[in-house]
This record gives structure tokens, sequence and C-alpha cells, in this order.
């Protein structure tokens, strides 16, 4: 399990897409937004909105993509003839995307809160390290189901795309739902991204009540993620 763990670590490490996606981007978009904000507010809610994209973006999208080139290679099959159990092996796989997805969003929040200026304690780092790495093997569970839906990656990115789409738009990650249709902040109180969003901005606020909220649906989340994982779980293509 250990060398599974570190290969796929290393693996992860140097994939482009979660250079691009996971970092680059969501980097960019603190920087670029912050320059035409001065509310500080509003660049605190911006830097938890970007943590939690970028997390989304490598533990939905990008290992989607990997599970569907892993099953399409006959990785899964090949383990009924080696000695490692499949739930082990998958188990390697997704606390290594799961400890990468983490180390993108603490990297996000280092680089973002010196670009806005705002200091985070040692207890906001330690709360958002917690509920990132909740939401983020969540997302992982649910990539195992997305590749057992697809048969190429045409149809992987049509399908993260209808997921994730309505997810970060019904969301407060870029702009204020106060004033928004009462259909919009119906389906916002129910979006599991808004909240992974709450626990990363009441992390960074130290709100503890709005944490535990946030942190007790993302368990709801992950316990139906891995449900779905499980029963729809296919070892070839």
């Amino acid at each position: 399990m250990q060398i599974v763990f570190a290969l796929t670590l290393k693996a992860s490490a140097r994939d482009p897409y979660l250079v691009f996606w996971s970092l680059i981007l969501p980097i960019g978009g603190v920087v670029g937004l912050s320059l035409i904000s001065d509310s500080p507010a509003y660049n605190l809610g911006l830097l938890a909105g970007m943590t939690s994209i970028s997390i989304l973006f490598f533990t939905l999208m990008t290992t989607s993509y990997a599970i569907l080139a892993q099953r399409r290679r006959g990785v899964y099959h090949l383990l009924h003839v080696t000695p490692i159990a499949l739930w082990k092996y998958v188990l390697s796989l997704s606390s290594a995307w799961t400890v990468t997805g983490l180390f993108c969003g603490v990297i996000i929040l280092t680089i973002g809160s010196l670009v806005i200026d705002t200091q985070l304690t040692m207890t906001a780092f330690l709360l958002a390290s917690a509920i990132m790495m909740i939401a983020g093997l969540g997302y992982v569970f649910l990539s195992f189901f997305i590749a057992s839906l697809s048969q190429n990656e045409g149809h992987i990115s049509i399908i993260t795309n209808i997921i994730t789409i309505p997810l970060i738009l019904t969301s407060d990650a870029f702009y204020s739902l106060q004033n928004a249709p009462t259909w919009v902040t119906t389906l916002n109180r129910f979006n599991p991204f808004q909240w992974f969003l709450n626990g990363i901005q009441s992390s960074l606020t130290l709100d503890i009540s709005q944490y535990v909220v946030s942190l007790s649906l993302l368990l709801l989340v992950v316990l139906c993620a891995l449900l779905l994982a499980v029963r729809t779980f296919r070892y070839s293509a």
C-alpha cells in the first residue's frame, strides 16, 4: 500500500493538469480579482472560493481521467492475480489524491493570504486542512463513480462539466447571492460545493458553529459518494 501511495503521489505531482487547473489558475484568480477589489471580506471569500475550486478540479476532474486510464489499461483487472486486495489499492490511490489536493489547497491559502494581505492563524490552517481532506476524499470517491459511467475521455468531460458548472455557478464563490432569485438561493442551500466553501470560509474566520455544520454535511457527502463508488465500480472497460 505504501508503494502504491508513494507512486501515485509522485505521479500526481508531475501532472500538468494539476499544475495548471489546481495551482496556476486559482492563484492567478486570487491575484487578478484581488487587484480590482479593496474589500477585505470579499478578498477573504475569494481566497476560500479559489481554494475550494482548486481541490474540486483536481480531486473530481483530474482523478476521473486517471481512474478511466487505469481501467482501460487493465490495472484493476490485474489485481485479481496480485497479492494486493482491491480495497487496499483503491484506498492507497484515494489517500494519495486526497493528500495532493490538500497540498494544493495549502499552497493557495499560503500564497493567497500574502496576496490579500491577511494573516491566517495556525488554528485556521488546521481547520481548513481538515475540511479540505474530507471534501477531497468525497470528490475522489465521486470520481470513481464518474469514471464507471464513462467509456472515454469525452464522456468524463461532459459528466464533470454537468456536475461542476452548476455547483460553482450556484455558489457564492465569486459573487454574492444575497439578491438572487429564490430558486437560486434554494439550490445554493443544498449545494455540496457551497457546504465545502462554507467550511473553508468558517475555518478562516474561526466560526466554529458554521464549521461543524459544514463538516457534518461533508461527511454525509463522503458516505454517499463511497456507496456510489462501491456499487458502480467496474474492473474493466
